[in-house]
């Protein structure tokens, strides 16, 4: 057998070429791990796109489902207070003397019941 002995900067120099080698390698490794995890990510985006368009159209139509609701069910309220006015002024032209007296008691019920919250008051 030809053994050839080599001389300790041979053995550095071929140490050093195995580091380069494996770092070289490494490097090139991580690379391609970094590359697939970005067309990871962008296969992701892609695929989550409609995804979170749709729900974005669907977050739009309950929104205008939800306004049109309020719209809806404010405009029945308005036509009730105003058939509830209308009742309330026919009673008052129809009975004059008799919404008077039905105004007075009222405010007299509400004057003595903020009285008596009062003395309450005052008492403790």
């Amino acid at each position: 057998m030809n053994t050839v002995t080599k001389t300790p900067a041979q053995l550095a120099e071929d140490a050093r070429q195995t580091a380069n080698d494996a770092i070289d390698t490494t490097r090139a490794y991580a690379q391609n791990a970094v590359n697939a995890a970005g067309e990871k990510v962008r296969d992701l985006r892609r695929e989550a796109e409609p995804t979170v368009e749709q729900i974005a159209a669907r977050v739009q139509q309950a929104v205008q489902r939800g306004i049109d609701a309020a719209s809806t069910t404010s405009a029945r309220a308005q036509r009730r207070l105003e058939e509830a006015a209308d009742v309330t002024s026919r009673y008052i032209a129809d009975q004059p003397v008799r919404s008077v007296l039905l105004a007075a008691a009222a405010g007299a019920a509400l004057t003595a019941l903020i009285v008596l919250a009062t003395r309450r008051r005052d008492d403790n």
